[in-house]
């Protein structure tokens, strides 16, 4: 990954500080944030794929990490989620819902990131 890889963490219009707090927070747990905008905010890594609606996360992303991979989450009862792991086929299980785990691993597999 080059060190200038730099991906977004889209954030609803209408999201609360204290969710961009908890996201921003979580997020730098496991890469550099880089930058903050009212979109959302931006992070030291390359973006391997996206989700949309499932259970009640409006959308997820998926991350390359310089030291793994990262997934984060707008889960709308829960505010956002993040989930860290060092090989990708890992980054499933730090979501409790299993349907929510079989979409993550199909996008993985769909962008070739996982066999």
């Amino acid at each position: 990954m080059s060190t200038q890889d730099v991906a977004i963490f889209p954030l609803p219009a209408d999201v609360t500080p204290e969710v961009r707090e908890t996201a921003r927070r979580e997020i730098a747990k496991h890469t550099d944030v880089v930058g903050e905008d009212a979109h959302g905010i931006q992070l030291s890594g390359r973006q391997l794929g996206k989700t949309g609606p499932i259970w009640h996360y409006q959308y997820t992303r998926f991350y390359a990490v310089p030291r793994g991979f990262l997934a984060a989450g707008n889960d709308l009862r829960e505010g956002v989620k993040v989930a860290f792991a060092e090989r990708a086929e890992d980054l499933a299980a730090g979501f409790d819902n299993p349907a929510v785990r079989e979409l993550i691993e199909d996008e993985l597999r769909f962008r070739k990131v996982i066999a």
